[in-house]
């Protein structure tokens, strides 16, 4: 029998490698970020997102041209798993089980991603204006940030937070509902863009 392909399986392997540990951002913030950027209706150039992978964002640099082509291969190759997700409307391939802890709450890397795919939201919101999509009032946009922003805050001291994220699913709902969440998203923007 043929194993699962993990569709972000090369990226992961190459943060084994000290310097893209050290200099890149947490593994889950970047699939996040690239999973985001995938929903946008026009094709972004790569250096005007590749910077966002590294901690700095600036744009990354490498001790040898090697490892440069195999960590933009990974990160390409799982943007476009994630577009490929948005086409077919298929669930992401993403490391769930690292986002929540025995006690179901989210994780570092939970919360990791979420801010990975917030950030990358509002990078691509230009892009959205450029092709008239109203999108900011989307329910499907809506529920996704709240539920993202919800796995961001550790503790909120604002009441109306606080009464708000009570009234969510939990986060074990959340996190089991994301992969088809989120590419519900990517289809409905590539399907806005195709109208």
């Amino acid at each position: 029998m043929k194993a699962p392909v993990i569709r972000y399986q090369a990226l992961n392997e190459l943060f084994c490698i000290p310097e893209i540990k050290t200099n890149g951002r947490a593994f889950d913030e970047m699939l996040g970020i690239v999973c985001a950027i995938a929903t946008s209706p026009t094709c972004i150039d790569l250096a005007d997102w590749f910077p966002l992978l590294w901690d700095q964002e600036m744009p990354p640099s490498f001790s040898n041209e090697n490892l440069a082509a195999d960590f933009a291969a990974a990160v390409l190759q799982f943007y476009d798993d994630c577009l490929m997700s948005y086409q077919q409307s298929t669930p992401l391939s993403l490391p769930t089980e690292r986002w929540l802890n025995e006690s179901l709450q989210v994780t570092d890397a939970g919360r990791s991603f979420a801010c990975g795919y917030l950030l990358g939201l509002t990078r691509i919101e230009a892009s959205w204006q450029n092709h008239s999509l109203q999108l900011k009032s989307d329910p499907l946009l809506q529920t996704t940030q709240l539920l993202l922003s919800k796995m961001t805050t550790v503790k909120s001291n604002d009441p109306q937070m606080q009464s708000l994220f009570m009234e969510l699913p939990d986060m074990q709902e959340i996190i089991n509902a994301l992969p088809r969440l989120l590419s519900a998203l990517g289809s409905l923007c590539l399907s806005k863009v195709q109208e």
